[in-house]
């Protein structure tokens, strides 16, 4: 006896392993690139609806018969496994030799034409009907025989795959294209292998690709790791000069050097890193000696931009996909967005040819495993933009202290420029002495805006601090919530298997429910920091006032349901519109449903019809939004104290809430009003707004 396989393995090992077609093709292009061809090129022919077919043709080594019978046709198995060079010096890429089996069941038939380099002028043919599999018991039913032709075509492979179940339509056409223009690295000249689609729109995006506006970016990165986990990295400026460098980073992560089970005779795997920095303002970006205007660029980095990862000459996905952020690059620009990028700002790539073969690419070949060699080259990438940050915190705090020291200058020299002038303008005694009087009167009401400008500067340092702090330690919390979460449904689970349902309602439902509850609010404390500080927040859009409110109140809405307050919103029936940023609008919502909040907690208020209402009216070109609750009202305040910074009802408040209200209606050009009791009975704020009609 001996196992045997029904033909639905197939299917589980093909299209449900790699269900996107497009990967599916590219494991072919690289089988092309193993088999040393130069010229690869994927065939569309009637894809628009199914039914169609792809063709996948090179010009490669081709395959004898053995080559077909022994290793292509076996499933699981892979020559390239021993890892021998190619003739063309390429390391192979292939694994498990399952890739291509994706591929081959997008269609119900296929076709292989492969001429063998070492036999010129002859053909090797093979047919596949995958229809003949759904008709047997096991795959090993279905003979599949292979033809011998002369030719005089020269050497090479040919794949169609026909009668495709699935359309490939524009969208699917070109993404398609980007993939195939992206794996073999299209930034570097030292590559032969460039493959090409034919099909409407890819000539398009291919000369997209090749603009390469490299030499327009603010910075560029470049960077090396050695065996020994050791890292160099130089940084340069637009002009090509260097900045600064560092020879010995060591990317070995933290838990590692605590661990005294970790081998550190381990080698890392030697890689190159390079990445482009393109600062994209309009008010920063020099125009002066560069290639490309804003808009092409910013076209060129959404179609090629983000860190890709090019193993033994080829791409692998989804690392640098506009979706996947793998070395973080947004999440530490949210902590310090002065000198980190985004993801949409950059282009770079992780090179490594891993000759130690201590990478392992995931069975579905998206992304490598993550194991000790695949999270120390991550965190050789993540180290090097760490220092890079560093750097450029040095430069830009360089350029704001030069920058003082030349207003301070300026405005001595203004000063006494005026003196001169009044001197020399032959005016009367008495009026000279009026008008150095009225300068100096207005000196001191510049020293005076000035002093309030350093004192809410120092104010909205300390709340910027407290708030990426918040988000640092809302996400590295986030893991241990929903670990407790996890843990919490194993013990539910397992004490309603061994207790009977009035014995689990009685002595563990409640604490059980509560501790779900409370897992949930921790869930929204995790998310809410960040959510809060997203960058595009602080652009200024047209912003829809019911959806931002909306949104809050879902955020906010299982902090009432604790504090077991009733919360409506009532939405004005027509979107409204205002000019400004979300982040200012978000102050505003979320400091005073935070007031309301605390309203309830001090001692002596309402604790029967705890309620709290928003609301959106629209009148005379304003929009209005009501902010009330149920709560006792504003107490042991004046109602000009409660915008004051410290002031604060709430034992233990910061008193920063209404004053960042006040400062954010002002900023966004409103008023803000309050009622001490109002319709509630609580405090009724009012906020007024001017309408953006559009």
């Amino acid at each position: 006896m001996h196992f045997k396989f029904s033909p639905s393995i197939l299917s589980r090992l093909g299209e449900e392993l790699v269900p996107n077609p497009d990967q599916g093709i590219l494991e072919l292009v690289k089988n092309s690139y193993d088999a040393d061809a130069t010229i690869c090129e994927v065939i569309l022919n009637n894809t628009e609806a199914s039914g169609g077919s792809v063709t996948i043709s090179d010009n490669g080594d081709g395959m004898d018969i053995e080559a077909l019978r022994d290793s292509w046709l076996v499933l699981g198995k892979s020559k390239k496994a021993s890892r021998s060079l190619t003739r063309l010096k390429r390391i192979p890429v292939g694994d498990k030799g399952l890739g291509r089996l994706a591929a081959l069941r997008q269609g119900t038939q296929v076709k292989i034409f492969t001429r063998p380099k070492d036999q010129p002028n002859v053909e090797y043919s093979l047919g596949i009907n995958w229809e003949d599999f759904d008709r047997v018991d096991f795959v090993e039913d279905v003979i599949l025989e292979v033809d011998r032709s002369e030719t005089l075509k020269d050497h090479g492979t040919e794949i169609i795959v026909g009668n495709l179940k699935a359309k490939f339509g524009r969208k699917e056409t070109k993404r398609l294209a980007r993939e195939l223009l992206l794996l073999a690295d299209p930034f570097s000249t030292a590559i032969s292998f460039r493959p090409k689609l034919i099909a409407s729109g890819f000539d398009d995006l291919e000369k997209q690709v090749n603009e390469a506006f490299f030499d327009d970016a603010e910075y560029h990165i470049k960077a090396s790791l050695n065996v020994d986990g050791k890292a160099q990295v130089s940084l340069w400026d637009w002009k090509r000069e260097l900045i600064n460098s560092i020879d010995n980073i060591d990317i070995y992560q933290e838990d590692k050097e605590e661990d005294d089970s970790f081998d550190t005779s381990a080698k890392a795997v030697p890689a190159e890193f390079e990445m482009w920095i393109f600062e994209l303002n309009p008010q920063s970006f020099n125009t002066k000696g560069r290639k490309g205007n804003l808009v092409e660029i910013r076209d060129w980095l959404n179609a090629v931009g983000g860190v890709h990862m090019y193993y033994r000459g080829l791409r692998v996905a989804p690392y640098g996909d506009r979706d996947d952020d793998w070395l973080k690059i947004n999440y530490q620009r949210t902590k310090n967005p002065e000198a980190r990028p985004s993801t949409s700002t950059v282009i770079g790539r992780v090179i490594t040819e891993d000759p130690d073969n201590q990478l392992v690419q995931k069975t579905d070949r998206l992304g490598f495993m993550e194991n000790d060699a695949y999270l120390d080259l991550r965190n050789f990438a993540i180290k090097t933009l760490d220092w890079v940050a560093s750097e450029r915190l040095k430069i830009i705090e360089s350029k704001r202290s030069q920058s003082k020291q030349e207003a301070k200058r300026d405005v001595i020299a203004i000063k006494e420029e005026v003196r001169q002038v009044i001197a020399a303008a032959n005016m009367p005694t008495a009026v000279q002495s009026m008008v150095i009087k009225v300068v100096e009167e207005y000196e001191k009401a510049k020293d005076q805006e000035e002093k309030t400008l350093r004192d809410d500067l120092q104010l909205y340092r300390s709340l910027a601090t407290a708030g990426t702090t918040a988000a640092v330690f809302a996400h590295e919390s986030s893991k241990k919530i929903t670990l407790i979460r996890q843990l919490v449904e194993v013990v539910d689970k397992r004490i309603k298997e061994i207790t009977s349902n009035d014995t689990y309602q009685k002595l563990f439902g409640k604490p059980l429910g509560k501790m779900y509850q409370i897992a949930d609010s921790l869930e929204n404390f995790a998310k809410y920091p960040i959510y809060l500080l997203r960058k595009d927040k602080r652009k200024s859009i047209n912003v829809d006032v019911n959806l931002i409110i909306d949104n809050l109140i879902e955020l906010f809405k299982t902090f009432f349901e604790n504090a077991k307050i009733e919360i409506e919103f009532h939405a004005y029936p027509d979107k409204i519109y205002i000019k400004g940023t979300i982040a200012l609008l978000e102050s505003i919502v979320t400091n005073l449903l935070t007031n309301t909040l605390n309203a309830f907690a001090v001692q002596g208020a309402n604790l029967r019809e705890r309620k709290v209402i928003l609301k959106t009216e629209v009148s005379d070109g304003f929009a209005f939004l009501r902010v009330m609750d149920s709560a006792s009202g504003i107490k042991g305040l004046g109602l000009d104290e409660i915008w004051l910074p410290g002031k604060s009802t709430t034992p233990g408040g910061t008193g920063l809430g209404l004053t960042i209200v006040k400062d954010s209606v002002g900023d966004l050009g409103g008023k803000i009003t309050v009622i001490p009791n109002g319709q509630l009975g609580g405090a009724e704020f009012i906020v007024q707004l001017k309408l953006k009609y559009i």
